[in-house]
């Protein structure tokens, strides 16, 4: 099975009292149904991030094939990427348990938002993602001109993708 490299959606969650979040219907589908085994770590900002585990595998494969194991700044970047890894089974009830050390690092508490970043899930703490990625106009513009460059075709057209 091909990893699917476009998650989409926002969703409101609550985590239960023994930290167990159940994933929304929209984003199991998205992941290939049940049962399935997921792939969560940490993100490079204060998340966590959620893969299946052939995209998982796919990322790892692409990450050995670019990194010199000779290198100490590549073999640190491996430790940073690896930190934290974990394989989690999905129960029947669609829920998965978020490792208390996972929990801590990302801040959350009861309340989570799980988002589809393209290739990627990620879970939020609810006031960090709220608070941190406020929309503001002028810079989600800016990052487009930025990013994708000032073709005002390829800006013009994903800005309509994206509203």
């Amino acid at each position: 099975m091909t990893p699917k490299l476009n998650y989409h959606g926002e969703y409101s969650c609550k985590l239960d009292a023994k930290g167990r979040l159940k994933l929304p219907a929209g984003l199991v589908e998205q992941l290939g149904g049940m049962p399935m085994e997921i792939i969560m770590n940490r993100g490079v900002e204060d998340c966590l991030r959620i893969f299946s585990s052939n995209a998982w595998e796919q990322k790892t494969k692409e990450l050995i094939n670019r990194l010199n194991p000779n290198n100490s700044k590549h073999r640190t970047l491996a430790r940073y990427i690896n930190r934290g890894v974990t394989k989690l089974s999905v129960d029947s009830n669609g829920r998965i348990l978020i490792p208390k050390t996972l929990m801590k690092f990302a801040g959350l508490e009861r309340e989570v938002i799980v988002s589809g970043n393209l290739s990627e899930i990620e879970i939020w703490s609810k006031d960090r993602y709220e608070n941190g990625l406020e929309w503001d106009q002028e810079v989600y513009s800016s990052l487009l001109d930025e990013v994708l460059g000032d073709d005002d075709t390829i800006s013009d057209g994903l800005e309509q993708l994206l509203r």
